[in-house]
């Protein structure tokens, strides 16, 4: 564990969680007969093969959007499906072809398999999210999409409680019932010193954006507690973010580029809409978009400040000294060639180490590896992408 006795946070892990397998024992009562039907409806659907993943392994229970269309080709009949980015680890670095160990589908709810793993990538703490929660935020029965968050809620405690000096969690946020939400952090940041963070998602499921006054008790919950809002973005499912709709079912482009689009738009609404200044001890970090897009989003959002302050009545200063003020973090992506460039423009102190492990496009178990090797990073710079900023974006990492 740990890189050069620097201990390693990955602010991006997961958990590929199973609705119809861990709830069972979690769930409210009330709730048991629509949970059965949930189940019902996740074995009927992979008894027929489906490969759409929101509520499942590779299931869904809303209407799925096409989002599998080979670029080149028009009508797909209905056959092409989301890549599972079964190549995703040979591409990082591009050219690579060493053998690489298998991701064992336990990792996601096998304490020890986890810490083998997280062992074996030089990892000390997962931050764990996961994969397909926010999306229950599709359920028309709103107290139905509570006693899931909840549910999950009590198995990840559990789960992490396991192994608490390595094992955190975050807690989903319901954002189309707010009060609920707060309820539900408040409840959790009370109980469970292993909740680090709130989980939210770039855009609000009614296609609000983050400056959306709606959204203001969970900016206060969150500075009243001294928790973290963690944007992390999610591709071509609900809540489904910026470019979902608009890039013609194309999945190569969906995943290339709708997660850097929710950042971006997550970005400037925080910004743009006086967020930070409204609570002036809000941290925030915005997860799984990539981060060499930060820099020109920086650029573009001082010059239409100083073009255009009107639309932005909120902010009193330049988007850039938004960012240098220290409460705002960002994820990187650990392949991006632009990581030191980006270092060089906005400073060491807003960048998060972040694996997405287990999923298709980690570069797991060489996510630190490529970090630490990456030219023109100096050792301070690394130290401080490996752990140092998470700890000053989540105290309660320190416990």
């Amino acid at each position: 564990m740990s890189w050069n006795g620097t201990p390693v946070i990955d602010l991006d892990s997961h958990i590929v969680e199973r609705a119809d397998r861990f709830y069972r024992d979690y769930l409210d009562p009330a709730y048991h007969d629509a949970y059965q039907q949930l189940c019902d409806a996740i074995a009927r659907q992979a008894d027929a093969g489906s490969t759409y993943s929101l509520f499942g392994s590779r299931t869904s229970i809303v209407e799925p959007i096409e989002a599998g269309r080979p670029l080149g080709r028009r009508d797909t009949f209905g056959l092409t499906r989301r890549s599972a980015m079964e190549g995703g680890r040979t591409a990082f670095p591009p050219g690579r072809v060493d053998p690489l160990p298998p991701i064992r589908p336990e990792v996601s709810w096998d304490v020890k398999a986890r810490l083998e793993d997280m062992d074996r990538a030089l990892v000390d703490v997962n931050v764990l999210y996961p994969t397909h929660v926010s999306s229950y935020c599709a359920l028309r029965d709103v107290g139905f999409e509570n006693a899931l968050y909840r549910a999950y809620h009590r198995w990840v405690a559990d789960f992490c409680a396991h192994a608490p000096s390595r094992l955190k969690w975050t807690v989903v946020a319901n954002m189309r019932d707010v009060p609920s939400g707060v309820a539900e952090i408040r409840h959790w940041a009370n109980r469970d010193p292993n909740l680090v963070g709130i989980y939210i998602s770039p855009q609000a499921p009614d296609g609000k954006l983050l400056d959306n006054p709606d959204l203001s008790p969970l900016y206060e919950v969150a500075q009243e507690l001294d928790l973290p809002l963690l944007a992390h973005g999610g591709t071509a499912r609900p809540p489904y973010g910026p470019g979902t709709f608009d890039l013609d079912g194309s999945w190569f482009l969906l995943h290339s580029f709708a997660n850097p689009w929710a950042g971006m738009a997550a970005l400037g609404a925080l910004v743009g809409g006086g967020i930070f200044e409204m609570f002036p001890t809000l941290r925030v970090a915005i997860i799984e978009t990539g981060g060499g897009w930060l820099p020109l989003a920086l650029d573009r959002l001082d010059t239409h400040y100083l073009m255009s302050p009107g639309h932005v009545p909120n902010l009193k200063r330049l988007p850039r000294e938004v960012l240098a003020e220290g409460r705002y973090f960002h994820a990187i992506d650990t392949w991006e060639r632009s990581l030191p460039f980006c270092v060089q423009e906005l400073g060491e102190d807003l960048w998060l180490f972040a694996s997405d492990w287990p999923h298709g496009d980690t570069a797991w178990p060489e996510s630190v590896h490529q970090v630490v090797t990456r030219p023109g990073l100096t050792e301070r710079a690394k130290r401080k992408i490996l752990s140092e900023n998470a700890l000053r974006l989540c105290p309660r990492l320190r416990g």
